[in-house]
């Protein structure tokens, strides 16, 4: 990975951006592909598209989706508390005592989520807690106070930024997915580069789509107005290379071992095939895991648009998803676009993808 393309990914990752709150990170994104794409547009969704014009009459559509879970502020109680509600997959169970930003018109305000210390726990205090039953302290002396700095519906997120590891590793709290965003818009870039001087056959739309956490709906409308052949969705996946995770019942997902390619019910098995030729003939390393008719991903809302899209997924490995410290091996990525690259080049009129 390149100097340029690490410094894009560490302010993806270190801009804040739950569902809906998109804003930020979107524009970051539009900046960063508008130095190799002219043809950027953005619908009233958050969506944001860039294009690649081929010489051929085909179109395929990479997504990857810009926003991260998180929270909303519900409610500010007499002594300054803020009560939350949660944005996308957020487990309860994980944010007591965690540390968070309250994104404000004015800024970021850091916060913690209070809890109890153990000295003072009875037996009541140790179940599981509930969304409702949990509050950020901003330090405020009361409501008035808080309310001079927070409003109603301001969103938050917990856990830290962008740290690289040894060995290749990296973690931040919101691979998911910034690293899908990030691999379409090198893939534009590597492609960007080679068109000038061999053209691009197809057209290649990348889009950095909105509200993925919070229903896997925003890809839907933009490949709507798009009408791609193939839609192709760039998310993280589960790695099962940690303990306490049964294989026999995950699948076998390592991070480092190269991107994860998906086949069964949803997803096309001819792109699948291609996929995966693309990969052995130019030494790619990849991996392969299973859906069984929901992908959990913006390719189930690009699937049944107009009269139908194909559509696959290639995935990060990531581990410990939806936590505050998610990890990922910074060289799939770097596989991910060449795979991407190395594809989207064999694409042309006359590639079939209806099964026969």
């Amino acid at each position: 990975m390149d100097t340029a393309a690490k410094s894009f990914l560490q302010q993806l990752l270190d801009t804040p951006g739950p569902s809906g709150y998109e804003q930020n990170v979107q524009k970051l994104w539009r900046e960063y592909v508008g130095a190799f794409c002219q043809d950027i547009r953005a619908d009233v969704h958050n969506n944001v598209v860039a294009t690649l014009r081929g010489v051929e009459n085909f179109s395929l559509m990479l997504a990857g989706h810009a926003d991260e879970i998180g929270m909303v502020i519900l409610n500010v109680d007499d002594n300054g508390y803020l009560y939350f509600n949660k944005i996308g997959g957020v487990d309860p169970t994980i944010l007591p005592s965690q540390r968070v930003r309250v994104l404000t018109k004015n800024g970021r305000m850091r916060g913690v989520i209070g809890k109890k210390p153990n000295h003072l726990l009875d037996e009541e205090d140790r179940k599981l807690p509930k969304i409702h039953e949990l509050w950020i302290d901003i330090g405020a002396k009361d409501k008035a106070d808080a309310l001079s700095k927070v409003r109603i519906g301001d969103p938050v997120v917990f856990g830290e930024d962008f740290e690289e590891m040894q060995n290749g590793f990296a973690v931040a709290r919101d691979f998911d997915n910034r690293v899908g965003c990030f691999v379409v818009a090198e893939t534009l870039r590597a492609l960007s580069a080679q068109s000038a001087t061999k053209g691009l056959k197809a057209t290649v739309f990348g889009v950095s789509s909105a509200q993925e956490e919070s229903g896997v709906w925003g890809a839907g409308p933009i490949a709507y107005a798009l009408k791609p052949a193939l839609g192709i969705a760039i998310d993280v996946t589960h790695a099962t290379d940690y303990p306490a995770l049964s294989k026999n019942r995950f699948g076998n997902v390592e991070l480092g071992k190269g991107p994860v390619l998906t086949r069964g019910v949803k997803t096309s098995e001819l792109v699948y095939e291609m996929l995966e030729q693309t990969a052995q003939q130019n030494g790619i390393p990849y991996q392969v895991e299973v859906e069984t008719g929901r992908t959990g991903t913006d390719a189930d809302v690009m699937a049944d648009r107009g009269g139908g899209i194909a559509v696959t997924v290639v995935s990060i490995p990531n581990r410990y998803m939806h936590t505050s410290t998610e990890m990922i091996h910074l060289g799939d990525l770097d596989n991910c676009v060449k795979l991407l690259v190395a594809y989207i080049q064999t694409l042309e009129d006359k590639t079939d993808l209806i099964p026969r």
